[in-house]
């Protein structure tokens, strides 16, 4: 299982409807909102999706201007890395087959 701290930075004039759209999504709660556009919340690993995948989500909605990763837990029963490393492994060879030197 995995918890994750993050703070949402959201267009404040669409905060009420995003703050709907995650009230709306397992393992996500609100723990804090300031009222400026900033949320922080605190998400979990659920059945359906990890908190991770909802996380990388939600940095791709249109009204939210930036995600942080605040804190990350993961415990001895977090699911194995091993599918994570074959996903993220293909970017890995890709970068070390450039011709070009990134700089």
């Amino acid at each position: 299982m995995s918890v994750l701290g993050v703070v949402l930075r959201i267009r404040p004039e669409h905060l009420q409807t995003v703050i709907a759209r995650l009230t709306g999504m397992a393992g996500v709660d609100i723990s804090q909102n300031p009222g400026d556009g900033r949320l922080v919340l605190v998400m979990e690993d659920v059945a359906e999706v990890s908190a991770a995948a909802q996380l990388g989500a939600m940095a791709l909605w249109p009204d939210v201007l930036g995600t942080s990763l605040v804190y990350e837990y993961s415990g001895p029963d977090a699911p194995a890395p091993q599918a994570h490393h074959e996903a993220a492994q293909g970017w890995r060879t890709r970068l070390t087959e450039l011709d070009t030197p990134i700089s």
